[in-house]
Parts: C-alpha cells; sequence; structure tokens
C-alpha cells in the first residue's frame, strides 16, 4: 500500500510541478538572436500593473567572455528608459517596476568587438500563486519518495521474515 501511494503522491507531484512552471513561463516572451559588432536586438511586451507590478529580464549570452560588452534599456509605454545597465556577468537578471499599462520594451545593444549568441526573455516576475505551486509541488514529490523507500524498505524487510522461517 505504501509503494501505491508513494507512487501516486509523485505522479500529482510532478503534475503540480509542471503546472506550476507553466504559470511562470506562460508570462515570458523570448527570443534568441546572433548580434554583431555594433547591433542590437529588440523585444516587447505588454504589461499590466494591476496583475502584477514587477517586471524582470533575463539574458543570456552563450559565449559569454571578459571582455563581452552589451548595453541593456528597459523603455515603458511612453518610450521613457526606466532601467539602463551594462551587462558584466552571465547569465544577468534585472527587475523594474510596471508603473503603467501598455507596451514595455527591451533593447539590447552589443557594444563590444565580437559577435554574440544572446537569448533575452521578458516577462512578469512569477506571482506567490505559480510558486506555491511549484514549492508544493515539489514537497509532494519528496513525501511520494520517502513513502515508496519506507515500503520498498518494510517489502524487504518482511520478505527476508518470510524466507528465514
Amino acid at each position: 500500500m505504501l509503494l501505491v501511494t508513494g507512487g501516486f503522491l509523485i505522479i500529482i507531484g510532478i503534475g503540480l510541478s509542471v503546472y506550476g512552471s507553466q504559470l511562470i513561463v506562460e508570462n515570458l516572451v523570448t527570443e534568441e538572436k546572433r548580434l554583431g559588432m555594433g547591433t542590437s536586438m529588440e523585444l516587447s511586451k505588454e504589461f499590466d500593473p494591476s496583475i502584477n507590478e514587477n517586471g524582470i529580464y533575463v539574458l543570456q549570452i552563450l559565449d559569454f567572455k571578459e571582455e563581452t560588452r552589451l548595453h541593456v534599456s528597459v523603455y515603458d509605454p511612453s518610450d521613457t528608459i526606466i532601467v539602463s545597465e551594462s551587462i558584466e556577468n552571465n547569465p544577468f537578471q534585472g527587475n523594474f517596476t510596471i508603473s503603467t499599462a501598455g507596451t514595455y520594451k527591451i533593447l539590447i545593444e552589443n557594444t563590444g568587438e565580437r559577435e554574440l549568441e544572446v537569448m533575452v526573455a521578458l516577462g512578469n516576475l512569477p506571482q506567490d500563486q505559480s510558486l506555491t505551486i511549484s514549492i508544493f509541488g515539489f514537497i509532494v514529490i519528496i513525501l511520494g519518495l520517502i513513502g515508496l523507500a519506507v515500503g520498498i524498505i518494510y517489502f524487504i524487510r518482511s520478505r527476508d521474515r518470510t524466507d528465514t522461517s
């Protein structure tokens, strides 16, 4: 019975974790592009502060080196720069406040001396609900694994007792 319950908990936990991850990912837009020297890329997304006031952007440079030079600017719907910074590490994550509803955009500029492969994601910072679902799913998986381990140990010990009698 412990083996069945443990297996069932693992399946439920995996389902909850996948659902929580889906809630987080569905709020992101992503793009990957090769940026030559002096070129840039732009990505935009609609935001509404009544849904979530916290925006996030993530940059991943596939061939990052010390001499990599990227500049990031985030614009609000009125084309005002709300974030402007140089990228010095990889991966890079930044936050911004969503103050008005509309289209926010991120502009990534390669100011370095070599071509770069850049992946950028723009979206809402995950809300407590989606994080709670993911964490709860992980806890259920752990409980299921503990149940399986206890069930297997019990099964082996009871089998050894019947074999010696």
